[in-house]
């Protein structure tokens, strides 16, 4: 059994679960006559059935910062998500290790163990990757992100949101199918033969424009750079044969291992989870990213 199969397997079991805990046969049909593949390692929803699934009790996240101009507005009883607070979390010192503040994070805005989870934001997805890798990180199962944020899924639900009922949630470090690396890991693959992929705009990758939080101006040596907007197609997250040409035509090949890293994890969060849904099945994720890594002045840097 290869690796996709077997997450494959592993997601139906949870799905069934989840459905099930639902209580809606009503989904499953949705689901099923959707032509929709919801099983791993596919990430993304279309709104008609994200708005199925949370029509019969799954748990829908709305994902807002405020470095948002406009907010994803909150649809069919969603929960809201600070994904400011969430990220400085995973900021701290053992963010990233001690699992006990995500799950206590987690577990007031209603996140139960193998019930699924939708999260949406404005439609940048950056937001809502963030939150959906963290919760798969964390061992949610299953989850997934609305394709098109709440632009796609306004038409399909009633505005408004729901009350949180906090959970016994209990978090597990679940590095499959993204593996979680760190600087020192990142920094031992410069020798190697691992792809280092900067998902940030070219401005941000050569220097010429620096972010707060950002001690130097440059990228990781080596690193190639592929601006996660290009994976998107009016509007929309490109279809997995659309992303697989991208990515190959940027070079990258389905066995090479990859190291996706950004600014600060929202948009790497959500171009390694494109990847592994084109089908890439040794993707790791530097999830702190280069603030993380231009604030060590011991690690060099290129413009």
């Amino acid at each position: 059994m290869d690796r996709r199969t077997f997450l494959s397997t592993l997601s139906l079991g949870a799905l069934a679960v989840g459905l099930n805990g639902c209580g809606s046969q009503d989904v499953q049909r949705t689901l099923s006559g959707s032509g929709q593949d919801v099983t791993a390692p596919n990430f993304l929803l279309s709104a008609t059935v994200a708005a199925a699934l949370a029509r019969s009790g799954a748990l829908l996240l709305a994902a807002e910062s405020q470095v948002e101009p406009h907010p994803a507005p909150l649809l069919g009883g969603a929960i809201r998500v600070d994904v400011d607070a969430l990220t400085l979390l995973t900021e701290q010192a053992n963010g990233l290790t001690d699992l006990s503040a995500l799950q206590a994070f987690f577990q007031a805005v209603g996140v139960q163990d193998q019930k699924p989870v939708i999260v949406y934001d404005d439609g940048e997805m950056k937001f809502a990757a963030r939150v959906r890798f963290l919760l798969g990180y964390c061992g949610a199962a299953p989850t997934w992100m609305v394709n098109g944020g709440s632009n796609a899924l306004q038409p399909q639900l009633p505005a408004g949101g729901g009350i949180a009922t906090p959970s016994g949630f209990q978090a597990r470090p679940t590095n499959t199918p993204i593996a979680l690396v760190f600087q020192s890991e990142v920094a031992a693959a410069l020798k190697g033969t691992a792809k280092i992929v900067d998902v940030r705009t070219p401005a941000e990758f050569t220097g010429q424009f620096l972010l707060p939080g950002d001690a130097r101006p440059g990228h990781i040596p080596g690193a190639l750079n592929l601006p996660v907007e290009s994976l998107f197609a009016q509007g929309l997250i490109a279809s997995d044969q659309q992303l697989l040409a991208t990515f190959s035509a940027a070079g990258l090949n389905l066995a090479d291992r990859m190291i996706v890293y950004c600014h600060d994890g929202a948009k790497s969060s959500l171009a390694a989870t494109l990847l592994v849904q084109a089908g890439f099945a040794n993707v790791n994720l530097y999830y702190l990213s280069y603030r993380d890594w231009s604030q060590n002045p011991a690690l060099p840097v290129e413009i």
